[in-house]
């Protein structure tokens, strides 16, 4: 059966472009049963550039132009006909332009609340994860209140960054964290059709040149031994000194320190804990030192699901980190997570396999590992002694 309509490139003698009388706007015709309709293409020619004779530009390239356009109309036009719409003029421009769509919400922010409730209710993220992902959000308000998706281009994340960098004065690393939270949302805008790009994908990042902060053995001995029974030092000292010290000689997070329980301790005396960032478990062999902590704090009283080790806020635990640090003679900043640096950096520099050490860090990938495999200037002086050339 012949479709009922026909779409046809013509050229408006009737009409010319202002202070050029003979250039002419090119029409696409739309001719169906009951009428017919006619919408611009946004092409001028020269009259002389018009082949009369076969209705058509002489142009090659701007005759394949408006052939894809004219077979894009067309389908649309299939696709009414097949779904039984209504053959008017109104219907007909609203199809060609993209009109006939619901309108779609242009608040950014709207769909980037959107993503975060999908996402945080489908996916087990860590606290950490969450929270960066509420700081974008947070930067992005400050660096534009109103933000429109139109607005979404390469133009604006180079703003952003700028705004990160001079405004906040955020380091590289955390300038790329951002972007990087940025990217998977738009990605997913992407994946959703609510943008065509994600202009992320252009953001040369930040080449970080950061070294981990971390304790060797000298060090550790002295931040073990040193005296806390000091009446100008709270008590509260010592505990944070173990929950550090047991950090150091497990290599686990903060996190995963303070929702330890007794039932991820296994009858052989083994650690055996889901992470709580990554969601994957670790295998912490028995040791002495890590145990006796465990011990000093009655662990054989505990039951299955009772914390082995009390929660205290980072922020003090850090503060009594810095107090314990100048009393050892440490110069080093030490927080929480230099424990786990620790942890890492003492076991590469006993020469353990790199796999190993990834293996009890709970890394996924060995990648991230080859941070520790780095030794302190003391122990690069001695190993240049003793080689020979």
């Amino acid at each position: 059966m012949k479709n009922s309509f026909t779409v046809k490139t013509i050229l408006r003698k009737d009409l010319f472009k202002k202070d050029e009388p003979n250039k002419h706007p090119l029409h696409y015709q739309i001719i169906f049963r009951g009428g017919k309709t006619k919408t611009t293409s946004g092409k001028y020619v020269h009259i002389n550039d018009w082949d009369d004779k076969k209705k058509c530009v002489k142009e090659t390239l701007l005759k394949m132009i408006l052939q894809k356009e004219e077979s894009r109309i067309y389908n649309l036009l299939l696709e009414m006909e097949n779904n039984g719409e209504t053959f008017n003029k109104e219907n007909i421009l609203k199809k060609i332009n993209g009109k006939d769509k619901i309108q779609q919400n242009q608040d950014f922010y709207f769909h980037f609340d959107e993503y975060l409730k999908n996402r945080f209710a489908a996916e087990y993220l860590s606290e950490g994860t969450k929270y960066h992902y509420t700081l974008l959000r947070k930067r992005l308000k400050q660096f534009k209140p109103n933000l429109t998706l139109r607005e979404i281009n390469a133009k604006l994340i180079v703003s952003f960054v700028g705004f990160l960098k001079e405004d906040k004065q955020v380091g590289k690393s955390g300038i790329n964290s951002r972007v990087k939270n940025l990217s998977c949302v738009l990605k997913n805008f992407v994946i959703q059709k609510i943008i065509e790009e994600n202009p992320c994908v252009y953001y040369k990042k930040f080449e970080e040149h950061s070294s981990i902060v971390f304790l060797n053995k000298e060090e550790l001995e002295r931040f073990r031994d040193v005296n806390l029974d000091i009446d100008t030092v709270p008590k509260s000292l010592k505990y944070t000194r173990d929950l550090f010290l047991f950090s150091c000689y497990t290599g686990l997070r903060d996190c995963d320190i303070k929702t330890l329980r007794k039932k991820d301790i296994t009858k052989d005396k083994s650690i055996i804990k889901r992470q709580i960032k990554t969601k994957d478990v670790v295998e912490i062999p028995f040791n002495e030192f890590w145990y006796s902590i465990l011990m000093k704090y009655d662990i054989n009283s505990k039951k299955d699901e009772d914390l082995l080790l009390t929660s205290t806020s980072n922020a003090l635990i850090n503060r009594h980190l810095k107090v314990i640090a100048k009393l050892s003679k440490i110069k080093k900043k030490v927080s929480f997570h230099t424990a786990r640096h620790t942890f890492g950096s003492l076991l590469a520099l006993e020469g353990i396999p790199i796999n190993c050490i990834s293996k009890l860090m709970g890394h996924r990938n060995i990648k991230t590992t080859h941070i520790y495999m780095n030794t302190d200037s003391k122990i690069l002086s001695n190993v240049m002694k003793d080689i020979k050339f």
